[in-house]
């Protein structure tokens, strides 16, 4: 699965203003439904939030990656953001998060879930791509540096 077919620019919010672990997963669920990719938003963030409660998905190193599975939809979803201030989602390293990407997917493809799922972890685990894209300044130059990234073996 190309990123290019399941993210793009309009899923992409730069700044993501939020001030705590719930709005950032509220905001990152709500451009999904802003874009026609869901119809309703109360279902997919329960299943985020259910996730969440067992474990957080602050990876560390300024990253998150809330995830749920959802029935409702046919193919997977991502949203991504960028907080230039930090959220506290209870990251393993309790540092403040600053790198979103969301992931929904429905509950019939759990490979689909934990491919995604580990090619983001890898991407994001390298620091120079975390750099570029916090300094990132527009949604489209974010795509491209997780499309660049996408492409390392």
């Amino acid at each position: 699965m190309e990123l290019t077919e399941i993210l793009t620019p309009e899923l992409v919010l730069l700044p993501l203003e939020a001030d705590s672990k719930k709005d950032a997963i509220v905001q990152l669920v709500d451009i999904l439904v802003q874009n026609g990719k869901l119809s309703e938003s109360a279902e997919a963030k329960a299943a985020v939030f259910r996730r969440e409660e067992l474990m957080t998905t602050g990876v560390g190193k300024g990253v998150a990656l809330p995830h749920g599975k959802y029935a409702h939809i046919e193919d997977v979803l991502i949203s991504f953001g960028i907080s230039k201030n930090g959220v506290n989602f209870d990251a393993i390293d309790g540092q403040p998060v600053h790198i979103f990407v969301l992931l929904l997917t429905p509950e019939k493809y759990p490979s689909k879930h934990l491919k995604l799922l580990s090619k983001f972890s890898r991407m994001l685990n390298i620091a120079e791509c975390r750099q570029e894209l916090l300094a990132a300044t527009s949604a489209q130059e974010i795509v491209n540096i997780l499309i660049q990234y996408d492409q390392i073996p």
